[in-house]
């Protein structure tokens, strides 16, 4: 196999030295970089993930990104785009999407700023009721857990930064069951 190799630019051996030399790429004129640049064009596409279907299977809380960033939408399952509703128009990046069993809360997690540390965030289908359920310290990182089967709880587990000259990234991690009203 080894005595069959051949040369992907001339088809010569390579152990070859009587195989004629390999021209190198032609040279292609780029556009100049310097100098004043107009706007960017802003496009039209755009993403959505991480859908979660309510309960009765006629809505879905998804992750889109729209707006530029992801974000925390929601809409009906066989709708075409028209009906999604926004439910959290923060600049962090919205990363996962759990509806609750019993349909009254979504929770999602979050990335402040777009660093590495998150926070578990809840809020009512129609965009009313958000609050933070873990995360909410700084330099802490929380992750959503899942609900309890009748949706009065989700778990989020948090992990408290060390300090800079530790060994290990994280030091506590506690987890925890957050009850939410019922209305």
């Amino acid at each position: 196999m080894a005595a069959e190799a051949r040369h992907r630019l001339s088809g010569a051996g390579r152990d070859d030295p009587q195989a004629p030399p390999v021209a190198a790429p032609s040279a292609v004129p780029l556009a100049p970089a310097e100098g004043a640049r107009g706007e960017p064009v802003r496009f039209t596409a755009h993403g959505c993930w991480y859908p979660s279907a309510d309960p009765y299977g006629a809505r879905i809380a998804y992750v889109c990104d729209r707006g530029g960033v992801p974000q925390l939408w929601t809409g009906p399952v066989d709708g075409d785009g028209a009906e999604a509703h926004l439910l959290d128009a923060g600049p962090d990046p919205v990363t996962e999407v759990a509806w609750s069993p019993d349909g009254r809360w979504i929770a999602y997690t979050t990335r402040p700023g777009g660093g590495e540390h998150s926070r578990v965030l809840c809020v009512r289908p129609d965009g009313t009721g958000r609050r933070i359920l873990a995360g909410a310290e700084p330099g802490t990182s929380a992750y959503l857990g899942c609900w309890l089967h009748d949706g009065s709880a989700a778990s989020a587990s948090a992990a408290a930064s060390c300090a800079p000259s530790s060994a290990t990234p994280y030091s506590a991690h506690t987890a925890s069951r957050f009850r939410l009203p019922r209305r």
